[in-house]
């Protein structure tokens, strides 16, 4: 979920890979970046053995209401985008 910063920038949170969250000042560098991160996220739940959670309407709804919930206690406007995010497969080891 991409979520506009009122100073400039974006940042960006992944429901279904938590802890993969990135900024970047334009919404391309953001997405960009959080590629990146889902990748280091996913390459270590990998090597844990872990699975990614399944990403569903419950879990989306959930982050944008965590995200609203924090703009509107900042003040700002209660404005998020949500973009499906491609990744290309990326060789781990």
């Amino acid at each position: 979920m991409l979520s506009p910063d009122p100073a400039g920038g974006y940042s960006v949170s992944v429901p279904a890979v938590p802890g993969a969250i990135s900024e970047g000042d334009s919404r391309d560098e953001a997405i960009a970046n959080v590629r990146q991160a889902i990748a280091g996220v996913l390459a270590l739940m990998d090597q844990q053995g872990r699975e990614p959670a399944p990403e569903t309407p419950e879990s989306v709804a959930s982050e944008v209401e965590k995200v609203l919930g924090f703009r509107a206690e900042e003040g700002w406007d209660l404005v998020v985008e949500t973009a499906v995010i491609h990744l290309t497969p990326v060789a781990v080891g």
